[in-house]
């Protein structure tokens, strides 16, 4: 029997995709969950031979995905964002919508029973940010791979340690700006969703004798943020901007108690659906409100202290 205190997962750049460097630099990854597997699909034969009994199938495709949720802490995933935007960080500063194609090797060790299953080839093409009011700040990262191996031999040698880092929560959100103006106390923004995704289709090539794909392929990048106000006269005229299809900056802030932090900005959001607000006689009227970033790149800043 196996327990979820004993999973381990580790991961290492690959040079090429599905290998790794000589000497790879193994790093253990903080995760609440990963969902990391291989969904097999098979085909029943529909012949008929000289019994009425089915003659058996065969796989035909699989598929490598995973969702990794993690609780952010500042510094803690900057490889998983570096992969997401298809960039490197640039002094402390990463811009998204790139064209640096990076893949990992992720191996999840069973630690109690001794297996270990090992990804190849995986690519991090979406992330996802959640900020409420209250709690932990999260994030997941869309994982989606061309190599899967079980084994008992743990390829995995001299991990580097979690890094000692402090979790964010909504009280480590701060400079939010909405359109040029602050929105405490005002507008008082509710929940913040923030989506990335780089649309990756797989891509199979008959003669590749895989189940899996041989590789993965870029499309347009879609980046969402799903937001909610408070209603007020302030966040009353973003209803406006789905009409004029003007667009509007946002940014945030998210610094720790030892002083990391990061700098969130998204400079050209068209606003895509406001719906009317309602409510009754014991509710605080909100407003949803969800924005399309279009034509130039959102950046992150980093500090590292």
């Amino acid at each position: 029997m196996s327990s979820g205190a004993k999973i381990r997962l580790y991961y290492a750049e690959e040079e090429t995709p599905e290998n790794l460097p000589a000497a790879p630099i193994w790093k253990t990854v903080r995760r609440v969950t990963d969902g990391l597997s291989e969904s097999v699909t098979t085909e029943t034969s529909n012949s008929v031979a000289d019994t009425r009994f089915r003659q058996g199938g065969v796989a035909t495709e699989a598929e490598i995905t995973g969702s990794l949720e993690v609780e952010l802490a500042v510094g803690l995933f900057d490889d998983f964002w570096s992969a997401v935007a298809m960039n490197e960080w640039t002094s402390d500063s990463l811009e998204f919508g790139g064209n640096v194609r990076k893949t990992f090797t992720f191996v999840k060790l069973f630690e109690d029973i001794g297996q270990v299953f090992i990804y190849r080839g995986i690519r991090i093409g979406e992330a996802g940010l959640s900020i409420a009011t209250t709690g932990k700040i999260t994030a997941t990262f869309g994982l989606v791979g061309t190599v899967f191996e079980r084994t008992t031999t743990n390829p995995v040698v001299d991990p580097l340690p979690v890094p000692d880092v402090v979790l964010a929560s909504a009280i480590n959100v701060g400079d939010l700006k909405v359109n040029g103006e602050t929105v405490v106390g005002s507008a008082c923004m509710q929940s913040l969703e923030l989506s990335i995704n780089n649309n990756y289709e797989a891509v199979r090539c008959i003669g590749s004798k895989k189940l899996t794909a041989t590789t993965y392929l870029e499309k347009i990048v879609d980046i969402t943020a799903n937001t909610q106000y408070a209603f007020s006269a302030q966040s009353a005229s973003y209803l406006d901007f789905v009409k004029t299809r003007d667009t509007m900056p946002l940014e945030f802030s998210i610094e720790d108690s030892k002083g990391n932090g990061y700098a969130f900005e998204f400079p050209q959001l068209e606003v895509s659906e406001a719906n009317h607000p309602d409510g009754g006689g014991d509710d605080m009227i909100t407003l949803d409100v969800n924005f399309n970033h279009i034509e130039v790149s959102p950046k992150i800043t980093r500090v590292i202290v």
